[in-house]
């Protein structure tokens, strides 16, 4: 059973969710955010151990998850609703797959740092640093006030942990 999934294992298996969604006449809809949005949407690294997203219809979809998890030969959480302790209402994703009956969307590059921050995971197996170094690169992030701005444009500042702060600050010079 594999313990990391790969950009080329996320899709595959993806596509036999599409597969079993189809068969049982369902149309899915997926919100990935976290490892899976870093491996597929911004290729920042090669692996993640799940994919963490939220799903509609959420019965129907984590059924057909558990049948792929079953023949694919990976683990029952693959797909997973972890996120929830970190969604806002003010997250935004963006299309990334449409399948005949699966529509997979993937959380926009401000919105996985703002997450990613609130949840700012230090130790092993935990690789929030070292995706919120890619995000601030990637949105050419430069200044500490700006990367407060976007986290502020998705949650309450006084929701984030110091040490995501303390981190920001040590990554980006200050006023």
């Amino acid at each position: 059973m594999r313990s990391a999934l790969s950009k080329d294992d996320i899709l595959r298996l993806l596509h036999a969710l599409n597969d079993e969604l189809r068969a049982a006449g369902v149309k899915g809809h997926v919100q990935m955010a976290g490892g899976a949005v870093m491996c597929l949407a911004f290729d920042a690294r090669a692996s993640t151990r799940d994919v963490d997203a939220l799903f509609k219809p959420s019965v129907e979809v984590l059924s057909a998850a558990l049948r792929v998890a079953a023949r694919e030969d990976v683990r029952d959480t693959w797909l997973n609703d972890a996120v929830k302790a970190y969604v806002s209402d003010r997250g935004s994703f963006e299309p990334f797959l449409e399948l005949s009956n699966l529509k997979v969307f993937c959380a926009s590059a401000e919105y996985m740092l703002a997450m990613k921050c609130l949840a700012m995971r230090i130790g092993e197996g935990y690789q929030d640093e070292e995706d919120i170094r890619y995000l601030l690169r990637n949105l050419n992030i430069q200044r500490y006030e700006y990367a407060e701005e976007i986290l502020g444009r998705y949650y309450s500042l006084t929701e984030f942990p110091e040490s995501a702060f303390s981190a920001l600050r040590e990554l980006l010079p200050g006023p």
